[in-house]
C-alpha cells in the first residue's frame, strides 16, 4: 500500500495577521455539538459546503435503504468533511456525529473555488491546503475500501496493519502503535470483537504478530 501523506491542517502555513484577513474573504461560521448530534447529513451530488473539524472527535457513518448503519471513518481534530467527500451512491445517507463535545468550522464551497478580488496570497494557500486535505482523505477512503474488500478478518487485519506500520514509523524495535482502540478498529474494520480479538490471539500464536493493545509488531 501507498505511503501515507504527511497530514495537511486548513491553516498550515497561513500567519496569524493572515487568519485575520481571510474572514472577510471566506464568511465561515462556527457552530458546537453535543455528544450524540449529528453535525451534518448529506447525500452524494453538488457540494455546499466544507466543515472542518476544530475540536472534539467525530465519526462519519453510512445508512443504507435497509436502515443499516455502518461506520466509514473517524474524524479528528483538524480534518476536513462534506457532501464533497461523499461516494456516488444514491440510495446511501451519510451522517457526521459527534462523538465528543465538538466546534466545527464551515465554509461554503462557492467562497473556496472562487478567488476574491484581491487575490490574497492566504486564499491561495488555503485553497492549496484543501486540496492537499481532499487528497488526504480520497487516500484515507480508498484504504478503508480497500480493507473492506479482504474476504477474512485476518486479511482485513493484515492489511490494516501493514499499511500502518509503513506509513507511520516504526520504533528501533520494529513496534508501531495503531492511532485508534481495538473496538475502534473493530468497527472501523466492520467485524465483531470477539472474533477480532480471537484472531489476533491466534495470529500471535501463529508468529505473525506480537504485542498488546495498540502497540504491534509483525514479525
Amino acid at each position: 500500500m501507498a505511503n501515507r501523506m504527511a497530514k495537511r491542517r486548513v491553516l498550515d502555513d497561513i500567519s496569524k495577521e493572515s487568519r485575520a484577513l481571510m474572514l472577510p474573504c471566506f464568511n465561515p461560521w462556527w457552530k458546537d455539538y453535543k455528544i450524540g448530534e449529528t453535525i451534518i447529513t448529506y447525500d452524494a451530488g453538488v457540494p455546499k459546503s466544507i466543515a472542518v473539524l476544530e475540536k472534539g472527535k467525530a465519526k462519519l457513518q453510512i445508512l443504507n435503504e435497509e436502515g443499516d448503519v455502518f461506520l466509514l471513518e473517524h474524524i479528528n481534530e483538524g480534518d476536513l468533511f462534506g457532501e464533497l467527500f461523499s461516494l456516488p451512491l444514491e440510495s446511501f445517507e451519510y451522517m457526521v456525529v459527534a462523538e465528543t463535545p465538538c466546534r466545527v468550522m464551515f465554509v461554503r464551497y462557492e467562497h473556496i473555488i472562487k478567488p476574491c478580488e484581491n487575490l490574497c496570497t492566504h486564499h491561495s494557500q488555503l485553497i492549496s491546503n484543501l486540496f492537499m486535505m481532499a487528497a488526504q482523505k480520497s487516500q484515507e477512503l480508498s484504504l478503508h475500501i480497500s480493507l473492506m474488500h479482504q474476504n477474512t478478518i485476518r486479511q482485513k487485519l493484515m492489511a490494516y496493519l501493514t499499511y500502518i506500520a509503513s506509513s507511520s514509523g516504526k520504533r528501533s524495535d520494529g513496534s508501531f502503535d495503531i492511532p485508534i482502540s481495538l473496538a475502534e478498529l473493530a468497527d472501523y474494520l466492520s467485524v465483531d470483537r470477539s472474533a477480532m480479538m480471537r484472531e489476533i490471539k491466534q495470529m500471535k500464536n501463529d508468529g505473525l504478530i506480537s504485542g498488546s493493545r495498540r502497540e504491534f509488531t509483525i514479525l
